[in-house]
């Protein structure tokens, strides 16, 4: 990107105090920034367009976009322009996509990765926080990208989740790249700036206002090639992204829960009205493992998983005895009675119960078919509670409908 044109856009977000309803007005009717610092305009078109940011554009003052690009260059921010081949393709074709994109942390290009979105509430139980960071890292394992908003509760989980299989993972701020909300949060930002990216429309310093939380949402689906809503209000932000998706044409994907938990309002709406179930990672990777088998492929050689605690190397004059008494001194496969110990029976209902017992005596992963045939329980009775127990991160599913303990 020629730094004059770059420049120039920069001035035409100033001018138009970063809103992007009226930086596309200027793009798509008054033909973009150049057009609009050169004077190409009428003046009654720029008027209508531009409004009371009309004599803003008149002074052609340069400064404050000089100013932003010092301090991006200064502090290690990278500007990527609308017109960039590194620029994410999915979100150019939205209506409304941000002139330029801030980003820190590493320099990813989104367009060669599979990009899932997992957005949700701020407020969850532990059994949803537990099941989503453990979706996310499952995801992340088989080489997604996981995007979301850095808020406390849902969002936070996901980003963890990436990070937990060492996958790569983008943040997307209503602020700038270099304000870190919640404060909370500060040691998340940090290890996203290592094993991911972070973006924004704003520049760098900007706090994030209401309206720019709604703007952000815009960006997060933009990016997505599906968005997974793991929980969240009607009327939520959550539901906001849910909007956008749903405008971009996005796979729609949703965690259900019970009818009576407020948190799963909308994601039980969206599954209602056509969005997929996820019940396990498997539920949406199965989705594009042919069609992005190599955005996939990207994904899954990106990842850098944490290091091991080392290993004795092993002697090449080790004796038969030695390999012998080390073979012995291997702990015993895990007994039924070893795995009951693990769970507190009386968390669970007694049909979760009854399907736990029965995992915990079978060796490896079981069929669904056999888990009903063997407790005996309904169809209806046993899809019901494996979603609960799922949910719970007691069993997991894998493809073929079959499960195993966690």
């Amino acid at each position: 990107m020629e730094r004059d044109k770059l420049l120039k856009s920069l001035w035409l977000n100033i001018v138009c105090g970063h809103r992007p309803s009226v930086i596309q007005k200027c793009v798509t009717e008054l033909g973009g920034a150049e057009a609009v610092f050169d004077g190409k305009p009428s003046y009654r078109e720029a008027e209508r367009v531009l409004g009371a940011a009309y004599r803003a554009s008149l002074k052609k003052d340069l400064s404050g976009a000089e100013r932003i690009m010092r301090e991006c260059e200064n502090s290690g921010i990278r500007l990527i322009h609308i017109s960039d081949d590194n620029y994410p393709d999915l979100l150019r074709s939205t209506p409304a996509p941000p002139q330029i994109l801030y980003a820190a942390g590493l320099d990813i290009d989104l367009n060669e990765y599979l990009t899932v979105a997992v957005v949700g509430s701020r407020e969850a139980s532990d059994d949803k926080l537990g099941f989503t960071r453990k979706l996310c890292k499952d995801m992340a394992d088989s080489g997604a990208v996981i995007v979301s908003g850095m808020a406390r509760g849902l969002d936070t989980v996901a980003h963890l989740g990436a990070l937990d299989a060492g996958g790569l993972t983008v943040a997307v701020l209503a602020g700038g790249v270099d304000v870190v909300y919640p404060a909370s949060n500060r040691e998340l930002y940090e290890k996203i700036l290592k094993r991911g990216m972070i973006i924004s429309e704003q520049p760098p310093g900007v706090k994030g206002r209401d309206y720019f939380y709604q703007e952000r949402n815009r960006i997060i689906a933009g990016v997505s090639i599906g968005v997974l809503i793991a929980g969240g209000g009607g009327h939520s932000g959550t539901a906001i992204t849910a909007k956008y998706a749903q405008m971009y044409d996005r796979d729609i994907f949703a965690i259900p829960g019970s009818p009576t938990d407020k948190g799963a309002v909308l994601p039980n709406g969206l599954i209602r009205d056509g969005a997929a179930a996820v019940l396990s990672y498997d539920d949406i990777i199965s989705e594009y493992a042919d069609r992005f088998a190599g955005l996939l492929d990207n994904g899954a050689a990106a990842i850098v998983k944490p290091p091991k605690d080392k290993i004795k190397e092993k002697n090449p004059e080790t004796s038969e005895k030695e390999v012998k008494e080390t073979s012995e001194n291997k702990p015993a496969a895990e007994t039924a009675e070893d795995k009951m110990r693990r769970f507190d029976f009386s968390k669970f209902g007694p049909k979760e119960a009854k399907i736990v017992k029965y995992m915990c005596k079978s060796d490896g992963a079981v069929h669904i078919d056999e888990i009903i045939r063997n407790t005996e329980l309904k169809t209806s009775d046993v899809n019901s509670s494996v979603v609960l127990l799922q949910l719970k991160g007691i069993i997991r599913q894998h493809a073929g409908n079959l499960y195993t303990l966690e």
